[in-house]
């Protein structure tokens, strides 16, 4: 129970936020991949590439996902909130 406690603590202490980073920099790459691919169908005008069309069927559950961060309003102060400004 103790050892349990100790072992989260100094994860928490030395890892987590180098998980949270490196957790936003997958997804922004994933994003930036999907929207290579899938960009016809969010509007994005792009030139449907033979490779492409051959990823498609790998990648067609994350359509969704797609859509929903295409679709979602960005503010500035979104990015601006992690910098500490002090």
């Amino acid at each position: 129970m103790f050892k349990e406690k100790v072992r989260d603590f100094l994860y928490g202490l030395f890892y987590l936020d180098l998980y949270r980073e490196t957790a936003k920099l997958f997804l922004q790459y994933q994003t930036l991949i999907n929207l290579l691919i899938f960009g016809d169908f969010v509007g994005v005008p792009m030139l449907t590439s033979y490779y492409s069309l051959r990823l498609l069927p790998y990648t067609l559950p994350q359509l969704g996902v797609l859509r929903r961060e295409a679709a979602r309003e960005h503010d500035v102060f979104e990015e601006l909130a992690e910098y500490d400004v002090h």
